[in-house]
Formats: structure tokens, C-alpha cells, sequence
């Protein structure tokens, strides 16, 4: 296992959850209900998650990781991630929850489908560390990073492509699509933050941009005071800092949490002793 992947994944489950009271506020109610600084998890979730709980960003994070330790490929994975659906999680992007219940591989192309190939959520990006921390590398990575303009990051592994409309705009957006992402990126690691509105691209951006400072806190609290979709851009920030090596504090690791059962995984169960476990299925698996 890598060094990196658990402290990336505890990483990005702290971010979400610390991130998790400010979803949805604007930075103005959140400084006049928080203050200035927010260093540790506070009540407030519009969800119900209790502080230390994260939300669905990590929850769907660790269900691709349950999927990918069946060894039954992308089938396992769709298996796992409607086994939590089914849970009823609070709080599911309406993409990803619309791709989820076709119950196929094919699934992601008809709901983008249905969307007029316009729907660019961030059900993809928030959990597409999964891949990483599964041990995917290389070709193997490539090909599970088919973008388009209008659903960029959606994850490649629910998105099968013989769904004919899709597939031709798949293809017909490809280049502007990667563009457009380096584009976002290149704006983010110069600082620029557009929005935290819950688009794909505006969280990539934001998530560049936050995740370039020094300390895990300086990557995450801004993302968290900027509100918002606050967890899922400080989720994603969090992977980031956690894959660049920067340390979550040591007080956010105890309380962590998954807010929400689902088949093999238990709300009360604590992260730092069910996830290394969590990611030795996931890595136990021969890669394609």
C-alpha cells in the first residue's frame, strides 16, 4: 500500500467533515454564527450530520473503495455504491443519484443523456480519489479520465459509452472538454476562486486554488468559510493536502466519522480504525 493512501483518505474525510456545518451558508452567516477561524468540527449541518460526521463526498469515497474489494471490477463498484444509495444518504447529487438507480454500467450515460448533456455536478470529482487510493496507476488511471465539456470528471467507471447520443458528444467534447479542465487548473494554482457553487469545474478550480498553501489548515478552512458546496471543495482540497503530505491535525482524527449505515459500514465506526482495513480490500485486487 502507499504510504500516502491512508493519510490521504483520512485527509479528505476530515476536510469533508469539518467542511460539513458551513454547506449551503454564505461566508457571512458563517462568520456570524462561527467566527473567523474554524479549526475544529461544529454543529450546524443542514443535513443533520453531527460534528466529526462527514458527508456524502467521503461516504461515496469508501462505497467505491467496498466496491472495488468484491473483485468484481466495475460491476462490484456500481453494486457497492447502490447498496448505499438504497440506504437513503441524505444528501446525493441529483445526477449521480438519477445514474445510481438505472442499476447498469450504462447508467451515467443515460441520466447525462436525460440532462440534455448538460449536467455537470460534482459526483464524480468529489469521489474520484477512489481510483487512486484503489491502487490504479498509469494506463489503467488514463482510462478512467474521460472527460467532457459539460460533465467533466464524471466518473468514467459508471459511464458506458454505447449509448449512442452520449457517445458522440462524448467524443465531440473531448478536446475542449481537457481544455477547459487545464484551464480551471492553471486558474487555480494562480489563485483565482470563481465560486464554490457545486459545478464541476468551478470546484476543481477552487480546490487547485486552496490546496496550494502550507499547512492542512490553510488548504481546508478556506474552502470551509467560503460555504457554499463547502464540503465537497474542502473534500476535494483535503485529498490534495493529504497526497502532497501535509498532516490533518491531530484532534480532527478521533471524532471522524462516516454520518450515515449502509450494507458493511456503520455510522459510529470510527475512520481511523476501520480504514485501513477499508483500503487493504480495495488494493487486494489484481488491477486491469
Amino acid at each position: 500500500m502507499s504510504p500516502r493512501a491512508l493519510p490521504t483518505l483520512l485527509s479528505l474525510t476530515a476536510a469533508d467533515a469539518l467542511g460539513a456545518a458551513t454547506e449551503f451558508r454564505t461566508p457571512e452567516a458563517i462568520r456570524a454564527r462561527y467566527g473567523d477561524t474554524f479549526t475544529s468540527y461544529q454543529p450546524g449541518s443542514v443535513f443533520g450530520f453531527a460534528p466529526g460526521e462527514a458527508t456524502d463526498d467521503s461516504q461515496m469515497v469508501a462505497a467505491t473503495l467496498r466496491g472495488y474489494a468484491r473483485g468484481e471490477g466495475l460491476p462490484g463498484v456500481l453494486a457497492a455504491l447502490r447498496e448505499w444509495l438504497g440506504t437513503a444518504p441524505p444528501d446525493v447529487g441529483g445526477l449521480t443519484r438519477a445514474a445510481l438507480r438505472e442499476g447498469e454500467l450504462e447508467g451515467g450515460t443515460r441520466a447525462w443523456t436525460e440532462s440534455g448533456h448538460q449536467s455537470a455536478g460534482n459526483g464524480g470529482l468529489m469521489r474520484i480519489a477512489a481510483v487512486w487510493l484503489a491502487g490504479f496507476r498509469g494506463a489503467a488511471l488514463e482510462r478512467m479520465d474521460r472527460l467532457d465539456a459539460r460533465a467533466a470528471l464524471l466518473d468514467a467507471g459508471l459511464l458506458g459509452l454505447s449509448t449512442r447520443p452520449a457517445h458522440d458528444a462524448f467524443r465531440e467534447g473531448d478536446r475542449a472538454a481537457r481544455s477547459e479542465v487545464r484551464a480551471r487548473v492553471r486558474s487555480g494554482l494562480l489563485g483565482h476562486v470563481t465560486s464554490q457553487s457545486g459545478y464541476v469545474l468551478d470546484t476543481l478550480e477552487a480546490a487547485a486554488a486552496h490546496a496550494r498553501a502550507d499547512s492542512w489548515l490553510a488548504c481546508v478552512e478556506p474552502a470551509v468559510l467560503r460555504g457554499d458546496d463547502s464540503d465537497t471543495v474542502a473534500c476535494v482540497a483535503g485529498a490534495v493536502a493529504g497526497a502532497r503530505g501535509l498532516e490533518v491535525p491531530p484532534h480532527l482524527l478521533p471524532p471522524l466519522r462516516l454520518g450515515h449505515s449502509w450494507p458493511g459500514w456503520e455510522r459510529g465506526w470510527s475512520c481511523l480504525e476501520h480504514f485501513p482495513a477499508l483500503l487493504e480490500g480495495a488494493r487486494a485486487q489484481p488491477r486491469p
